[in-house]
């Protein structure tokens, strides 16, 4: 009868040391491309079978990774949850993902769940009004990092968008267009991206002697779609609107669709959030792009630095956003005004 292959046998076939086999089956990040695909290749020649249980038994750690988001339905969190599973399968680790509705007291309920699962760490995107107790619901010993939604008093490693910096770009855009009377359609002063977009806003506008409009819409699209269509069936509407985030947005093409507004021509509009769907409309709609892929690198970064117990680089990162200029904003001219 044929005796397993051991790691002995795959180093040896891999011409790697025992230690380079313990950390490619072991996801380590740091070691390199060419030696890990040798590695895996002899195990594939030598039908060599990691036992993972055992492995982690040994090092007390099980390989998991939870992630808590607010809702899977929105497409940032989305495309952020597939960037994470995608560079934790890369390192050997699987995710586990929850999400809280909103509700600060469910976030805790779930938060508690993956602590009874043992996950090694969490990458969490708070829920509204969860941000304050955070530190308690997950404990000062779990691997933890912030995205997002980071508050002043956060004390856990932390990534997000430059939210300043990117909604004072996007708002200087549109004075650069002509446009003076600017709405800002927000979801909920409450969460600090929120407050962080509004202070570019405000910033640009005080700058540029605009007159800055900010309107609170609500947290779904159905609650932005009543408030923006209100919005444009006042009198004196703004000439373009700069949406939030991208529930926000898909409220405003909702409203504009229900109020025969034309886009740019009676409004201008440009949206916080770069997604496919929005280049697929016509016309295709101009968004502030956030960088998702770096933030998932710097949060999957921040959170195994952690678990190895490595000394944490850049613990706080703020990542650069990009102006997409599309055909839903135009420089302002002297048409009728009037909703069908």
């Amino acid at each position: 009868m044929t005796a397993k292959p051991t790691m002995n046998d795959v180093a040896l076939r891999a011409d790697v040391s025992l230690g380079t086999v313990s950390k490619v089956l072991n996801g380590d990040p740091t070691v390199g491309a060419e030696l890990r695909d040798r590695v895996f290749d002899a195990c594939a020649q030598l039908d060599y079978q990691h036992n993972r249980i055992a492995a982690s038994l040994r090092s007390r750690q099980t390989r998991t990774i939870g992630i808590i988001i607010p809702d899977i339905l929105n497409t940032f969190y989305a495309a952020l949850v597939e960037k994470l599973e995608n560079l934790a399968s890369a390192s050997g680790y699987t995710v586990m993902v929850v999400t809280t509705g909103e509700d600060a007291g469910r976030a805790a309920a779930r938060i508690e769940i993956l602590k009874q699962r043992q996950v090694d760490g969490m990458i969490v995107i708070p829920s509204l009004n969860a941000s304050e107790g955070l530190e308690k619901t997950v404990g000062s010993g779990m691997p933890c990092v912030v995205v997002d939604r980071v508050s002043a008093e956060n004390p856990f490693p932390s990534v997000a968008t430059d939210n300043v910096d990117a909604a004072y770009q996007g708002t200087r855009y549109l004075l650069s267009l002509g446009h003076k009377h600017i709405a800002l359609a927000a979801n909920s002063p409450k969460l600090w991206n929120t407050q962080e977009r509004i202070a570019g806003f405000e910033q640009a506008m005080r700058e540029g002697q605009g007159r800055a409009d900010v309107r609170i819409v609500g947290m779904t699209a159905e609650e932005a779609r009543v408030s923006i269509g209100s919005l444009f069936r006042e009198a004196d509407r703004p000439t373009a609107l700069f949406t939030a985030n991208n529930l926000v947005t898909l409220g405003a093409v909702s409203a504009q669709l229900d109020c025969g507004i034309d886009i740019p021509s009676d409004v201008s509009l440009l949206a916080f959030d770069d997604f496919e769907w929005l280049r697929l409309l016509r016309p295709a709609i101009s968004a502030i792009q956030q960088p998702i892929d770096q933030i998932a690198v710097d949060a999957w970064r921040l959170v195994f630095q952690q678990i190895s117990k490595r000394p944490i680089s850049g613990q706080h990162v703020r990542a650069g956003a990009q102006l997409v200029i599309r055909q839903s904003t135009a420089a302002i001219r002297g048409t009728s005004r009037r909703v069908g």
